[in-house]
């Protein structure tokens, strides 16, 4: 419509106003509406697998649309409604469970399409305003909802954003918009809670499986080789190569129905080993080798046939075989080995002028060997010696490559940020300073002592404290902010604390980082990398405890 012509229209509808002096409100808001608009209106679409429908989202003009996992069950292709009456087909090319999210691409010709212009989730700060747009199944019109960033989350190594917009789950697939109109998140579960407050997929991690699952389609999850099996009396090394990383599993069995599978290696590698274990000897065995990638593609191997050998380990020269360094991270690594008998673990390792200075080991019995390095320094080359000695004090050690680490993670207050250096008071005078957690994950609760809150937080904290296993690499501590040393004092003796508190007597952390609310958690890794991140307390010990259970049990 002219421009002319609606204000004739507003003009005629409103002139009443015109006494009132609300006139100029009206136009003024109207014109914000037709011209702001979601930023994912013209980029959303109906995905449909059988009986079920959801949101879609068009995010590249070639075609590729995001939208839940569920929403394609365990479909290849789905109906992909642009707009009413016109819908085409839509190959599923990759469905990230972990994530919850569904790649798929539209096949045949279509219109020129609008794909909605993803953010960086990692520049989103707490209360943002977003808005959340999408279809609720069997709906004909959308919803917009508005609300805020709650918080920012890290479940299992995956990033979310909380928001306050009530995010039913018929929503989900749909898009949460940031205030310049790009897609922050997708909207992935409800919390089940009061207010009904959910959690969207950041748009961060979307960007990471697209580009993933591109790569898929261009190039199919494929076994490149299979080595020829180092054959033992009673066991059978196997190892194996993938086009890209994937998983890695062996099916085994003394037909070709197979019937037994070694236990999977989750981690996405490109070179897989196994040990398959418990054989007999002197008999026919077939064994096939799978890999899945990120996108749940699989590829599987042809049928192999061997036959073991009469001898066992114990006749056979002890050998390290398969050895590899990966999940390399600033401050963190894994050193992976195989043995042909079963024996111990240990890693010399240090910094490439310093020498071997350090040691990790396990004295447990295995064939396949992994420890992980924690407590190392960012953007550093690293020398390596691996070790291994059976129960019969047969020795094998052999030194590695050595390794780099990435530079460490930018400092800030936010996820997959390093936290700013601080430095706290202990209520004996001393400091307490970043440099005291390297190496260490830790569960830190800002608070007040005049926060209500912050005491139940409190509660929670010191009863987890208290029944935590000794000995381990997880330190929790409280912080108290602008606070009198007597008060925090007088504060921990009524409430029994036995939990560390320090004492920020300037808030230089709180109020750098921004913390909008008290009391805030913050949960860092080895590196002291923020991962996780909850504002406003926890509602209750159980949901507290779980957390930093999930988090210790994630974080290597």
């Amino acid at each position: 419509m002219p421009s002319l012509m609606r204000i004739q229209i507003l003009w005629r509808g409103y002139a009443r106003l015109i006494i009132t002096g609300i006139l100029p409100l009206v136009l003024l808001s109207l014109i914000l509406c037709s011209c702001g608009g979601t930023g994912a209106a013209d980029s959303m679409v109906r995905v449909s697998a059988g009986d079920v429908t959801a949101t879609g989202i068009i995010v590249d003009k070639g075609g590729y649309v995001v939208t839940g996992a569920q929403a394609v069950g365990g479909a290849n292709s789905v109906s992909v409604e642009l707009k009413p009456g016109t819908s085409i087909v839509g190959r599923v090319i990759c469905v990230d469970s972990a994530r919850g999210i569904a790649i798929i691409k539209m096949e045949g010709s279509y219109p020129a399409l609008k794909p909605v212009a993803l953010g960086d989730s990692d520049l989103v700060h707490l209360w943002d305003e977003v808005t959340a747009t999408g279809y609720f199944p069997g709906d004909s019109k959308a919803v917009t909802l508005k609300g805020a960033v709650t918080a920012v989350n890290k479940t299992e190594g995956i990033n979310y954003l909380q928001t306050n917009a009530a995010l039913d789950p018929g929503l989900a697939g749909s898009a949460i918009i940031s205030k310049a109109g790009e897609m922050i998140g997708m909207v992935s579960w409800n919390s089940g809670l009061a207010g009904r407050e959910g959690y969207a997929l950041a748009s961060n991690e979307i960007r990471t499986v697209l580009s993933q699952a591109q790569e898929a389609e261009a190039n199919p999850l494929a076994i490149v080789t299979v080595d020829p099996p180092a054959i033992y009396g009673d066991h059978v090394i196997i190892a194996w190569k993938t086009g890209r990383p994937a998983t890695g599993q062996v099916e085994y069995g003394p037909l070709a129905t197979y019937g037994n599978k070694t236990t999977p290696e989750l981690t996405l590698l490109e070179s897989h080993s196994a040990v398959v274990q418990n054989l007999q000897p002197k008999t026919a065995y077939h064994f096939r080798v799978r890999s899945v990638d990120c996108c749940g593609i699989e590829a599987i191997s042809q049928d192999y046939e061997i036959t073991t050998t009469a001898a066992s380990a114990q006749g056979v020269k002890f050998a390290i075989s398969n050895i590899d360094v990966y999940d390399i991270a600033s401050s963190a690594a894994t050193v992976h080995w195989i043995t042909n008998k079963p024996a111990t673990s240990l890693v010399d390792y240090g910094e490439d002028k310093s020498g071997l200075t350090d040691t990790e080991s396990d004295k447990t019995l295995v064939y396949e060997h992994k420890v992980r390095l924690d407590g190392l320094r960012p953007d550093t080359r690293y020398n390596v010696s691996i070790k291994s000695v059976t129960d019969s004090d047969e020795t094998e050690q052999q030194a590695l490559a050595p390794f780099n680490t990435p530079p460490a993670s930018p400092v800030c207050c936010k996820i997959n940020c390093r936290i700013p250096d601080f430095t706290f008071k202990t209520l004996q005078g001393g400091d307490f300073t970043n440099r005291d957690i390297l190496g260490k994950k830790v569960f830190i609760v800002f608070a007040k002592t005049s926060c209500s809150t912050c005491m139940q937080q409190a509660i929670f904290l010191n009863d987890i404290y208290a029944n935590w296993p000794k000995g381990t690499d997880m330190i929790m501590f409280m912080v108290a902010s602008s606070e009198k040393q007597a008060d925090v004092q007088e504060w921990i003796k009524k409430y029994g604390l036995s939990v560390p508190v320090y004492i920020d007597p300037t808030a230089n952390l709180v109020s750098g980082c921004q913390f909008r609310t008290i009391p805030t958690a913050l949960l860092l890794d080895t590196g002291s990398v923020i991962r996780d991140y909850k504002s406003g307390g926890f509602g209750s010990k159980k949901d507290m405890e779980a957390t930093v259970k999930q988090f210790y049990e994630t974080q290597r």
